[in-house]
């Protein structure tokens, strides 16, 4: 079964576990702050798995094979089975992701992602509004996107609408520019 925990440093982590009598097998820590999380699943598995929820226990016939009639047969008191102790495996569980990570890019990613950030050389300030908008969205895109050809598709078609962007507003500032010359 899975368990979703928010740990008090305010990070939440999921894992899955196959609770031994209701409780965790071995010891569960916060991937973060490394906080002992055993506490906080011991107390989801006892709402989820609650005492009154144990299979009841079978009755054995009555001796002899005779019929009781307004009397309950006696049940004989089974002994509960021993708590399992908190064992110490060979380490703690490694929570499967942590809920709100973000995955990690590797350099020629971001190499990828920022290529529109040399229009500031060409164009200065316009180029940089144009490339560093068109850097903004493309990080985006990587961090969204789950097919790797497609983010690479995506933040090229980015990339050359943020140069062609560049174009047309710098051909419109040099078009308004003569245009004031001229008079």
């Amino acid at each position: 079964m899975e368990l979703k925990i928010i740990c008090d440093c305010g990070q939440k982590y999921k894992f899955d576990v196959e609770p031994v009598n209701g409780r965790m097998p071995m010891k569960v820590n916060c991937p973060v702050c490394n906080a002992d999380g055993t506490g906080a699943a011991n107390a989801i598995l006892s709402r989820t798995f609650p005492d009154s929820a144990l299979p009841p226990v079978a009755t054995a016939p009555a001796p002899g094979g005779s019929l009781r009639l307004n009397r309950p047969a006696p049940v004989p008191a089974a002994p509960a089975p021993p708590p399992l102790p908190v064992t110490s495996a060979p380490g703690p569980i490694t929570p499967l992701k942590p809920l709100n990570a973000k995955p990690n890019l590797t350099w020629y990613q971001y190499v990828w992602i920022a290529l529109p950030l040399l229009l500031i050389a060409v164009g200065g300030a316009i180029g940089g509004a144009c490339g560093g908008a068109a850097c903004a969205i493309n990080r985006t895109v990587f961090l969204k996107t789950s097919n790797p050809v497609l983010k690479y598709v995506w933040t090229g078609i980015i990339s050359a609408a943020a140069f062609i962007a560049w174009l047309i507003v710098a051909a419109l500032l040099i078009g308004f520019v003569h245009g004031l010359r001229a008079r």
